[in-house]
């Protein structure tokens, strides 16, 4: 065989060999679609803890799509009729994620391109969340702090109520979670549980995730508690502090009078 044959075979089998060994290239979109959006939405499987996202760039500007990823508080704060209505329908807004404009178009691309407009991409798990007594009794424990979270993160009573028996909790949170359960629906609250997301959460979960037992527990808890059979709760802990503190004054008061 001439040394010219012999060459351009070489490089004929070097070329295939570089190919089988350059995979495709991941879509930056989907990725990152699938760690900061699925949690939360879906695209052709129904409404979770935010909107079915199919069709969205039909529906929507992509500039006025952009803000709502990127800065969805700024939205919010300027009486946006959108994002109002959005806000109206969850009773929520969507957390700011922290992400830049180009990551917030690379997301756009990929739900044009991949399925914004026709494909089902991702659907939501739809398995209904067991209740069991011991699944409560754990979620309650888990909720008040009575046990520890597994990787050290803070209960839930130290920022949320629930209209539970006698577990309310602090005030730093608007969110009833037995309300927020009802708005949110299996899917969505599981997703919220996973995520962790919204801005107090991220910083306080941010190495500190809920395990799948520990999401399992508190799930039961919630739909226990939306469904209205743990009866609600008529002192909660800051009621509670301030009748404390009002005691605490009166009785200074009474052994001033008495020293006297």
């Amino acid at each position: 065989m001439a040394k010219s044959g012999r060459l351009m075979i070489c490089f004929i089998a070097l070329l295939a060999l570089l190919a089988s060994g350059n995979p495709a290239q991941a879509d930056p979109g989907k990725d990152l679609f699938d760690k900061l959006c699925a949690s939360c939405h879906s695209i052709g499987g129904g409404d979770g803890g935010g909107p079915d996202l199919k069709g969205i760039v039909e529906k929507r500007p992509a500039d006025w799509l952009v803000k709502v990823i990127v800065e969805p508080d700024k939205l919010t704060a300027a009486k946006d009729p959108l994002q109002a209505e959005l806000v109206k329908k969850s009773g929520y807004e969507m957390p700011n994620l922290g992400i830049s404009p180009d990551d917030a178009k690379k997301i756009i691309t990929f739900l044009t391109e991949t399925g914004g407009i026709t494909a089902t991409v991702t659907t939501p798990e739809k398995a209904e969340t067991p209740v069991t007594p011991e699944l409560i009794a754990q979620g309650k424990a888990l909720f008040t702090g009575s046990l520890r979270m597994a990787k050290g993160g803070a209960p839930c009573i130290s920022c949320h109520t629930l209209k539970y028996q006698v577990i309310a909790g602090g005030n730093l949170s608007t969110a009833d979670l037995s309300t927020s359960y009802h708005k949110m629906g299996d899917t969505g609250m599981k997703g919220a549980l996973k995520s962790l997301k919204f801005p107090t959460m991220k910083k306080i979960y941010a190495d500190r995730p809920l395990t799948d037992d520990e999401i399992a527990a508190l799930m039961a808890l919630f739909k226990d508690s939306a469904a209205g059979k743990g009866g609600e709760c008529t002192i909660s802990l800051p009621l509670t502090g301030g009748v404390l503190f009002v005691l605490l004054l009166l009785g200074l008061t009474l052994y001033k009078r008495r020293i006297r």
